[in-house]
């Protein structure tokens, strides 16, 4: 390889790589979705905890006691039950933003002055209520209450009281101007508090819970990192550089300061019904020393989340499913040094691509391939066994950039190459054309087609692969109102194949027009005088058929070829199974039988050579009978000619510019029936 040319490649190879690294920043973290997201598709947990128990308010539970929202005293009733079990600690994953609407003030307002004396609203006023009870009973309990950020709305910082979080957390930390919260005769007498959700993915999907959430100076931790610390003994929280330190390990985050865990799809098996808690039917061990959620599951939710694993999820069972990631190390996690491994393998790939192509070592383009293909298997294999979230798409991506480049300097090089080989051969070319031009002049025209039948249509195309082919198609008009057509495709392709073709063609026309009414014996006669020839590796399928153009009644003689379809007006498609015999020069004497087919108007014959069926794609998928019938259906109602160039578009952008697999013809032969002037000037 020239110099020149080896620099070229290089330069090409870097560039490429250049336009993967900008690829990749800017649809890094798309990307990353994608193949994380795919990870825990794949492989979700299996299992749930024995640690963590949901308590749902579910449809059960609100058919029993009233739709939503209870009264206080009956949530607070659902509590004190819960509490009864002494569990480790309850998260109350319901907000109450609303004071207790049965309470004494709301029932004296109902009453006049005149109705209700100031003495007895004075006592009514004394009464206690829902909230204070449900009040005392968080109180008493551990219990930890749920906040929101939020732009507007809710309580404003300087109302709350919060439980810092030492230490300095990652810069890219979710930051609050206000908070909802439940009423503060409620929330103040919890024991902790923490954030549920904090800014939500681009795409809607949750796949981690804030650790920590700024709220103004003041770092205030997450709910479920508050539930998993004091199950764990309480302490406490501090971010350190490798994580933040609670629930007696290091939790680990990302940029922003939130956990991403594994999910898992079978946590709504094992939730417990609040209507079994308050009737009692629930064992005791059930919650005993372990983390409770209390969370509203019942129709009509607004806790509804999707994420990875899920397109619907209760927004307390993503909770649960995090308290147990952090108290069993269920996380997930991208160290700082899986950035650095995924650009050295990134480079690896470059490095392996430019020495390939300069040449030194071409198998290097396999064994980039090879490590191409294995990245996402590393990448999977490490999320699965340990949590790491490594990206192979990066170096992939950049990897691929270059390859393309490669392969398109390579290409460049060679089309350069070929232009000056185009050069020398360029008479030949003419040579060529000018024979491509000669055999198209051999079939009859589209004008000529249209002057033919007095009740028929016709439309017909001939594409050969290479300048010259094989394939080849006719029609005449025979005596008493009679239209002969036929379509042949001869092996092979190039010169060879063309004048076997049209030795073939003339001799099919000459038989047809002098076979009288016996189509199976000037078939049989065409195949006699084509044994004769002298080149036995050369042979062909045909399909000849004579129509009546009074009747519509057509009958063929299948030599080998394709089987033809019958097309009705109403769009509906028929493969004309027909029974056929032998491809011609095959076999001498073969008993060639004659086939009839009723046609009736509107009807259309479409007859195709394998270079229909046969089209392929860069992918290397066939066209197909299957895509032919459809292109029949898109031109349903369309004329012959119509048709034609409709099915020979479908066939050719299918294709999108590969070379032709074999000649293409199509002929389509529509009966008109009496209305046959009319439907011709349409």
């Amino acid at each position: 390889m020239r110099p020149k040319a080896k620099r070229t490649i290089i330069a090409a190879v870097l560039a490429g790589a250049l336009v993967g690294v900008l690829l990749s920043i800017f649809g890094g973290e798309f990307q990353r979705r994608l193949v994380f997201d795919s990870w825990q598709n794949w492989a979700p947990r299996s299992d749930t905890s024995d640690q963590v128990v949901v308590v749902m308010i579910d449809d059960a539970s609100v058919e029993a006691k009233g739709q939503w929202p209870w009264r206080r005293t009956d949530v607070a009733a659902l509590l004190e039950n819960i509490a009864i079990a002494e569990p480790a600690v309850i998260g109350i994953d319901i907000y109450f933003t609303e004071p207790d609407r049965l309470r004494p003030q709301n029932f004296a307002e109902l009453y006049t002055e005149d109705a209700l004396d100031e003495a007895t609203r004075a006592k009514i006023l004394t009464l206690p209520y829902g909230d204070q009870y449900l009040a005392s009973v968080i109180e008493t309990a551990p219990t930890v209450m749920p906040w929101v950020t939020t732009n507007s709305g809710g309580r404003s910082l300087s109302e709350l009281t919060f439980e810092a979080v030492e230490g300095e957390p990652p810069v890219g930390i979710a930051r609050a101007e206000r908070m909802l919260t439940s009423i503060p005769l409620l929330d103040d007498v919890a024991l902790a508090k923490g954030v549920v959700v904090g800014p939500p993915d681009s795409d809607g999907i949750v796949r981690r819970v804030p650790l920590s959430v700024m709220a103004g100076d003041t770092v205030t931790p997450g709910f479920a990192v508050q539930l998993a610390n004091i199950a764990s003994g309480g302490g406490s929280l501090r971010w350190t550089e490798e994580g933040l330190i609670g629930a007696g390990k290091i939790v680990p985050s990302d940029p922003t300061a939130n956990l991403e865990f594994k999910m898992s799809t079978g946590w709504e098996e094992d939730v417990i019904t609040a209507l079994d808690v308050l009737n009692g039917n629930v064992d005791v061990e059930e919650m005993h020393g372990k983390v409770v959620l209390l969370g509203f599951g019942a129709t009509g939710t607004t806790d509804i989340v999707a994420t990875p694993v899920s397109s619907e999820t209760q927004g307390t069972l993503v909770q649960a499913q995090a308290v147990d990631a952090i108290l069993n190390g269920h996380w997930l996690a991208r160290p700082s040094w899986a950035q650095w491994l995924e650009i050295a393998f990134a480079l690896a790939l470059v490095a392996m691509l430019i020495v390939a192509g300069i040449g030194f070592a071409k198998w290097l383009v396999f064994a980039a391939i090879g490590v191409g293909a294995l990245l996402p298997i590393g990448s999977f294999i490490a999320y699965d066994s340990a949590g790491l979230l490594i990206d192979p798409a990066r170096p992939i991506v950049i990897a691929l950039c270059a390859g393309i480049a490669l392969v398109l300097v390579r290409y460049a090089l060679t089309f350069a190459e070929l232009v000056e080989k185009r050069i020398v051969t360029a008479e030949q070319e003419k040579e060529n054309e000018s024979a491509r031009k000669l055999q198209l002049t051999m079939v009859p025209s589209a004008a000529r087609l249209a002057k033919l039948g007095t009740r028929t249509e016709i439309g017909a195309v001939l594409e050969p692969a290479k300048s010259v082919g094989g394939d080849f198609y006719d029609a005449m008009e025979l005596e008493g109102n009679r239209l002969a057509f036929l379509v042949g495709d001869v092996s092979g392709k190039g010169l060879r194949a063309a004048l076997f073709m049209a030795l073939s063609k003339s001799v099919s026309k000459n038989n047809l027009l002098r076979s009288g009414d016996d189509l199976g014996a000037a078939v049989r006669q065409v195949n006699t005088e084509l044994m004769a020839e002298e080149d036995e590796e050369m042979d062909l399928t045909l399909l000849v058929g004579i129509i009546d153009c009074s009747t519509g009644m057509i009958e063929m003689v299948n030599a080998g070829h394709e089987d033809p379809m019958l097309v009705r007006p109403d769009g509906s498609i028929e493969v004309v199974k027909m029974t056929g015999g032998l491809r011609l020069r095959t076999l001498d004497e073969f008993p060639y039988e004659v086939e009839k087919l009723q046609m009736k108007p509107g009807e259309s014959l479409v007859i195709v050579t394998d270079g229909a069926t046969d089209a392929m794609n860069v992918k290397g998928d066939r066209f197909g009978l299957d895509r032919v019938l459809e292109a029949l259906k898109d031109s349903a109602q369309s004329s012959a000619p119509e048709r034609v160039r409709h099915i020979a578009g479908k066939v050719r952008a299918f294709e999108r510019g590969m070379d032709p697999a074999d000649d293409l013809t199509i002929l389509v032969l529509r009966y008109l029936g009496k209305d046959a002037a009319a439907s011709k000037s349409n």
